[in-house]
């Protein structure tokens, strides 16, 4: 369901934000707003201009009013918007799409009170020196509607950057680190990201062959890309425009809270009590490793809504092991030197304090050490760890350089 109607207003461009407005915060620090028209939404000129705004589409009276916007030095798009509904809504999703059908999604999942105003972030756009035009998607849910949308487009001097955009199926999902907990992780020096909603696959791959194609992407329902070494599952990220996740992104990205089970996913851990005893679609090429009859792995997404976080992220808790680029030596305090355990506290830094009997704060989710240095951080833990895979979930055992056939990885960008 659309909302479109036509109501044209004119008002001061607004200076409203948290602690300082989001214009003189870009002033102060020598960002740059860049002029952008909205197309059925507003015009705006420059920081030092007239700051005038015009408007229409998206609608002064109800649904959800954009208010002011701009790109800032760093490549964010920040918008503004208001709540013109009688109830509070809910911003699930704004997606920006160019001519060629690439799109971005931001999926921030924020309330917004009535008649109140919030920024909400998205990434992938470019500054350029030419002009174009991008469309905006507004989603929202209020009153027991869902799925309620305004649309516009914002032309200026970015485009959206296709290297990092979103291949147009919705397979990225955006983390706003303001939204996760920061007991689990701090994100106070981490900007926003995207990360590959499923993990990662070869773009050829398909439900019955991993494929051959050396470019890394995030689809549903296919053999997921493993036998990588941390080393090449960050050139790999790399060569197609994004990078591999650290492993304090990786935790950001479970949006988890410690003893919040409805917050920590459940996923394939061989039918235990993390699967719930669920299944997804087995996956053809993986292996019956404890003889049981059923193989260790399942396609890319395919099990049921509980094996997804709370912003939609798959395949967190177990499948396959996924690397993170984060690499550690025995000095690191993450390294327990050859100890493993059960997670019984956690340091906010995203990786387990003490290790001792189980703690349900953490889901049982459990820590494998090392004994030497050079160790690779991967998370998540796979299919045959069982209950103790988890977004809690940290192994060392293996070097950058090592490759095994239940260790995958997801790509990220920021």
């Amino acid at each position: 369901m659309t909302k479109h109607r036509s109501v044209t207003h004119t008002h001061e461009l607004l200076n409203k934000s948290k602690g300082q407005s989001a214009i003189e915060y870009l002033t102060t620090y020598g960002w740059m707003l860049l002029v952008i028209a909205i197309v059925g939404g507003a015009v705006f000129t420059t920081v030092q201009g007239s700051s005038s705004l015009d408007s229409s589409g998206f609608d002064a009276v109800s649904g959800v009013a954009f208010v002011d916007g701009g790109l800032t030095s760093d490549n964010t798009f920040q918008m503004r918007l208001r709540n013109q509904e009688a109830e509070e809504m809910t911003v699930e999703k704004i997606t920006l799409t160019n001519e060629a059908g690439n799109k971005v999604v931001a999926r921030p999942g924020k309330t917004l009170p009535v008649g109140e105003e919030k920024t909400f972030n998205t990434i992938g756009l470019t500054e350029t020196g030419g002009q174009n035009s991008v469309n905006v998607e507004i989603t929202y849910d209020t009153g027991g509607l869902n799925n309620l949308a305004v649309n516009g487009s914002i032309t200026g001097a970015f485009s959206l950057d296709t290297e990092r955009a979103e291949p147009g199926n919705g397979e990225w999902e955006f983390v706003d680190v303001s939204e996760v907990n920061q007991s689990t992780v701090d994100t106070s020096e981490m900007s926003d990201f995207y990360i590959m909603k499923y993990e990662a696959s070869r773009s050829d791959a398909n439900s019955t062959d991993a494929g051959s194609e050396s470019t890394p992407v995030s689809q549903q329902g296919v053999v997921p890309w493993v036998q990588i070494s941390q080393n090449e599952a960050i050139d790999k990220c790399q060569q197609a425009g994004f990078n591999l996740p650290s492993n304090r992104q990786w935790q950001a990205a479970t949006m988890a809270e410690i003893g919040n089970s409805s917050t920590q996913p459940l996923g394939n851990t061989n039918n235990n009590e993390d699967s719930n005893g669920d299944q997804g679609t087995i996956d053809p090429t993986s292996h019956d490793w404890n003889s049981d009859g059923e193989n260790d792995r399942t396609l890319t997404g395919s099990g049921p809504d509980t094996w997804a976080n709370t912003i939609g992220v798959h395949d967190l808790n177990g499948n396959v092991w996924e690397w993170t680029r984060t690499v550690v030596d025995q000095s690191h305090p993450m390294h327990k030197g050859g100890s493993n355990g059960q997670v019984s506290s956690w340091n906010n830094n995203g990786y387990p304090e003490t290790l001792g009997s189980s703690n349900s704060d953490f889901g049982g989710d459990y820590y494998w050490s090392s004994s030497d240095d050079n160790r690779a951080v991967q998370r998540g833990g796979g299919a045959r760890n069982g209950a103790r895979a988890g977004v809690f979930s940290l192994t060392l055992h293996n070097a950058p350089s090592r490759s095994l056939r239940y260790i995958g990885f997801r790509c990220s960008f920021s």
